[in-house]
């Protein structure tokens, strides 16, 4: 997009966004989806970086790079203990799910920080998304405490326990989504980020080198 020409995003205190409008074109005009799909980015990277520079609150936990940052530096400081203690459940029942294998898209869990983000203080019960009717349906979910990350994993083709290289798995899902929030701001993410691997489960996410072509 040309640097040269203005835009002006607006938002409420409350994150939500008011309007945007380019000098030259809006979104409702455009008949090539490219250019909607850029103000998209331009309009989540203006909210990204309204939440961090001002007072006002434009962005849920599990959107903020932040939050996943620290809770990726908490699971890698858990034990063996710790891991099975929070996450036996969430490998049992995708192991073994509540309907029937062959629907079964994937199973969620959301996790909660306390306060300072450098604690892992709850997690919901695992939660089932499977195919019904043609449609993505999913088994109740009990929050406890507002997630700060959320996990989805699909079937797994190997077996797992659950220790350390299970807890690699759910970090490297983590990373992931990083990576895919930065292309959503239409960024490059940091080298370590740049990794191959499920992410946010939302389509339209294209990597930023494809956004340049």
């Amino acid at each position: 997009m040309n640097e040269a020409h203005t835009h002006h995003v607006l938002f409420d205190w409350d994150g939500n966004l008011i309007g945007h409008v380019h000098e030259r074109y809006t979104e409702e005009t455009q008949t090539d989806p490219e250019p909607s799909r850029i103000l998209k980015r331009v309009q989540f990277r203006a909210r990204y970086e309204a939440h961090h520079e001002t007072d006002a609150h434009c962005l849920g936990s599990i959107v903020n790079i932040d939050v996943i940052e620290d809770a990726i530096t908490v699971l890698e400081a858990l034990d063996i203990r710790q891991i099975m203690d929070h996450f036996e459940p969430f490998l049992n029942t995708i192991r073994s799910p509540p309907v029937d294998k062959e629907v079964v898209a994937f199973t969620a869990l959301f996790l909660s920080l306390n306060d300072s983000r450098d604690e892992l203080v709850g997690q919901s019960d695992p939660i089932t998304f499977y195919q019904e009717n043609g449609e993505l349906v999913n088994t109740d979910v009990t929050l406890r405490k507002e997630p700060d990350v959320h996990i989805t994993i699909p079937p797994l083709e190997h077996c797992f326990a659950c220790d350390k290289q299970f807890r690699d798995l759910i970090v490297r899902h983590l990373e992931c989504q990083v990576r895919d929030l930065y292309y959503k701001q239409g960024r490059q993410p940091p080298e370590r980020y740049r990794i191959e691997g499920r992410g946010l489960d939302e389509p339209g996410i294209v990597p930023f080198d494809e956004q340049a072509k």
